[in-house]
């Protein structure tokens, strides 16, 4: 009994230790106060299909949804778009990186002791990384960005709220103070 409550509690360690977890990796200018800045434009170039190799992963409503979900929490952060002089630029990248593994599958022949059939079987690993990145609009310097690996592949009924989920994650870490709206801004006159 002991020694199968110790295997299990084995096997439970080594599945949270193969368990995969994405975390937020961010960077940001120290010199910039973020709470002097309340306007912004998206970029639009960011909205074009980048990797067209990778049909399932990049689409135009995969790049909407990140679009949609950025203005979001920019709008969160009391910034302010259609402007004429936007002092912000907002966007956004999708990174995929490929990586081909070989496996060998040899079969072993009893009868002789030698191995019958060796065949190499590849796989391609595919990993994509969702980057969001705030840059100052006059000087195109990036003063904030972040970055998460994530999975694009999902259904279209699940896609819109992981990518949601996946662009709040990385706002968290925007460095501007979060500001009430003011109370009047919903008053219709």
């Amino acid at each position: 009994m002991r020694v199968s409550a110790i295997s299990s509690a084995l096997i439970l360690l080594l599945l949270f230790n193969c368990a995969s977890t994405s975390e937020v990796i961010y960077d940001y200018n120290l010199n910039v106060d973020f709470n002097q800045f309340d306007t912004y434009v998206l970029c639009m170039d960011d909205f074009f299909i980048e990797h067209t190799n990778h049909p399932k992963l990049d689409t135009e409503l995969t790049r909407q949804m990140i679009g949609d979900a950025v203005a979001v929490e920019m709008e969160k952060k009391n910034h302010r778009t259609n402007v004429f002089e936007p002092q912000l630029q907002a966007g956004f990248r999708i990174l995929i990186s490929e990586e081909t593994a070989q496996f060998k599958n040899c079969e072993h022949s009893e009868d002789l002791e030698y191995w019958e059939n060796c065949t190499i079987h590849q796989e391609t690993y595919e990993e994509e990384t969702l980057v969001v990145y705030v840059a100052d609009f006059n000087t195109n310097k990036v003063l904030w960005h972040a970055s998460i690996l994530c999975d694009l592949k999902k259904p279209k009924n699940k896609l819109r709220p992981y990518i949601n989920g996946l662009v709040k994650d990385l706002f968290a870490t925007y460095p501007k103070t979060e500001v009430a709206p003011h109370p009047d801004e919903d008053k219709v006159f």
